[in-house]
């Protein structure tokens, strides 16, 4: 989230000086978010899926066996958590996009 908040920052105080207003500049940088948080589901939910199978596969041995079910009430819940938790950075980005100080920003260096 840091990372994403940082660079909200730094574009933020680019598109403040280029004369978007605080809502415009808002706009772009949640729906970047959502746009993010919507295309990294398919392969979370893959890799959720990969570690599972290699979960079960450690697991398995010549005298036990275990099954890998994964009912779809687990994506439903792992998206949700991914949801909030992109909800929660929105917060932080509108937070910071209010409190943005253009000037400070664009005196700063990298």
């Amino acid at each position: 989230m840091s990372s994403l908040t940082q660079s909200s920052r730094h574009s933020g105080a680019s598109l403040r000086v280029l004369g978007f207003t605080r809502g415009e500049v808002l706009r772009i940088l949640l729906l970047e978010l959502a746009i993010l948080t919507l295309i990294a589901q398919p392969p979370g939910w893959l890799m959720g899926y990969g570690l599972a199978w290699v979960m079960k596969t450690n697991l398995a041995g010549e005298l036990m066996r275990v099954r890998l079910v994964v009912e779809h009430s687990t994506y439903v819940v792992a998206t949700s958590v991914v949801v909030l938790a992109a909800i929660a950075s929105a917060a932080v980005i509108r937070q910071r996009i209010d409190n943005l100080d253009v000037v400070a920003v664009l005196k700063t260096r990298d």
